[in-house]
């Protein structure tokens, strides 16, 4: 028979070897896209693996505001995700699935920006108009507004309205005054673009901020009252 200290042991390492699970989940699927980058003979790998800058010869800040768009798109993306959860531990399921919504919502903007879906890959390939994607990128937002309208109003929804603001003037730059991305016009539709992210990133960091602290806090109440019935 095993001693205590032994079986103690051997849970020890169980449990170490469970929590690489994850990781190792994550990284045979990484393991897979740089399987598929090698297989591929479209593109040089170097094209996939490399930076863009890099691969264009470009100067090391070229594109800067948009990798800082990406960065405050990921993080709202996160934060959402981060809310949802929270608030379905706690058992709220309007604000877990307005959370979950959002982020679902603002993870297809940040893979339209990263890979230009509307203004470049979707037109290409599908011939589908730019005007329509964007049409059901704004239906989408509409939707997830109005069905999650109540538990919004709950969080600093002015942020959130001065994003949605800022989008709709970048929206129409682009739909109204087409032409090259450069001069007035760039900075006219980019501009107010990266206002809405830097304003949909505050209001997803500021929601999860309040959410969790709502959690903990009436969880701490909850766990003072039960003590106090107990000393009774």
């Amino acid at each position: 028979m095993s001693s205590p200290g032994q079986d103690r042991r051997r849970s020890r390492v169980s449990k170490g070897i469970s929590a690489l699970v994850p990781l190792l989940g994550l990284w045979t699927a990484g393991l897979a896209v740089i399987a598929v980058v090698l297989l591929q003979d479209l593109v040089p790998s170097s094209d996939l693996f490399m930076d863009a800058t890099s691969v264009g010869g470009q100067r090391w800040y070229v594109g800067m505001v948009a990798a800082l768009g990406m960065i405050a798109w990921t993080a709202s993306v996160c934060f959402c995700f981060m809310t949802s959860w929270v608030a379905g531990l706690a058992g709220r399921r309007r604000a877990q699935s307005a959370f979950r919504g959002g982020g679902l919502l603002f993870a297809i903007l940040l893979l339209d920006d990263l890979f230009l879906f509307h203004s470049d890959l979707l037109p290409r390939t599908l011939g589908v108009p730019k005007v329509g994607i964007l049409a059901i990128y704004g239906l989408a937002g509409l939707v997830w507004a109005a069905t999650s309208m109540q538990e919004l109003l709950r969080t600093r929804f002015q942020f959130l309205a001065a994003a949605g603001s800022a989008f709709a003037m970048s929206l129409t730059v682009e739909v109204l005054f087409s032409g090259a991305d450069t001069g007035l016009r760039g900075v006219l539709e980019d501009g107010p673009k990266f206002l809405g992210i830097l304003a949909l990133a505050l209001w997803s960091a500021t929601s999860a901020a309040d959410v969790i602290r709502s959690v903990v806090t009436s969880t701490a109440d909850r766990a003072l009252s039960a003590d106090e019935l107990t000393t009774v």
